[in-house]
């Protein structure tokens, strides 16, 4: 019968020495790349940050202009509004005027 793989003889403290030193090799390297990581996303954030203040105070003109413009359309149309109730008043007190004086007649 055959055996199986024979047995892999034991690492040497020389081996464990130079195993190690490469896990803290990829260790440091992998440390690096996290700080790398982070400074991005730091750097995502602020430049975010940024975009959505720029977004926000263009929308805050935007909504002072269109305020400004509504309250003005309707200082008009209260004028208009104003003008038209004084002209059917004036209206009705000379048609009231009329109607007395025809009464009276």
């Amino acid at each position: 019968m055959a055996e199986g793989p024979a047995p892999k003889p034991a690492p040497t403290s020389e081996e464990l020495h130079r195993g190690i030193i490469y896990l803290r090799e990829d260790v440091k390297d992998l440390r690096i790349q996290i700080v790398g990581i982070h400074h991005r996303i730091d750097e995502t954030n602020r430049s975010l940050g940024h975009r959505i203040d720029e977004t926000n105070r263009s929308l805050g003109q935007r909504i002072d202009e269109t305020n400004r413009s509504l309250g003005a359309q309707i200082q008009a149309l209260h004028k208009r509004l104003d003008t038209h109730f004084m002209w059917t008043m004036t209206t009705l007190v000379a048609m009231t005027g009329v109607l007395i004086a025809v009464i009276k007649l």
